[in-house]
């Protein structure tokens, strides 16, 4: 064989043989790693004032540690009751997340505004949480619970000082 072409393809080969186990050592993930970053889901009570549609991205992933961001958009049209009228409620958050696997347990802090002019209800509201967070990291079913109380500097009752409202929420979505 001409020297030149045994060059090339011993070089060939080698280079091929690094590209493969370049592919290789991308593949292997350490446990817990998501690869399905975006989930959509529906939230009862919690961070909303009823019910929201939210949308949140894992931005950072380190070992067991996740963090995400959180946006979302709700309403009161279903439970009017003894309500002044229909306004829309937009929270956003910032998310962590703790776990191996598809357990994880879940804390944040958030905005929630309403938009309402009725004189009687906060508009401000700025929220924790503390959870409980399913959702596999392939993607597929996302559940959450949490304890998510509010504090608001619009005090719209007697008492003097900061509203404090306890609040619990479930949420139900899809992760992809």
């Amino acid at each position: 064989m001409h020297p030149v072409i045994s060059s090339a393809l011993k070089y060939s080969t080698l280079l091929l043989s690094f590209l493969l186990l370049a592919q290789v050592a991308q593949a292997q993930r350490r446990p817990g790693t998501f690869t399905a970053r975006n989930a959509y889901y529906l939230e009862v009570s919690g961070s909303s004032d009823t019910y929201s549609l939210n949308f949140d991205r894992i931005v950072y992933q380190y070992y067991n540690f996740k963090a995400a961001v959180r946006a979302g958009v709700g309403t009161n049209l279903f439970f009017q009751e003894g309500e002044p009228g229909v306004y829309p409620i937009v929270p956003i958050e910032a998310l962590g997340m703790i776990g191996a696997t598809q357990n994880h347990v879940e804390f944040g802090l958030g905005y929630t505004r309403r938009f309402t002019d009725h004189p009687d209800l906060m508009q401000n509201m700025y929220f924790a949480r503390i959870g409980f967070r399913y959702q596999d990291p392939r993607g597929g079913l996302l559940v959450r619970l949490a304890v998510t109380p509010f504090v608001s500097p619009e005090n719209k009752s007697d008492t003097p000082g900061l509203a404090v409202v306890p609040r619990f929420g479930l949420s139900i979505g899809r992760s992809f």
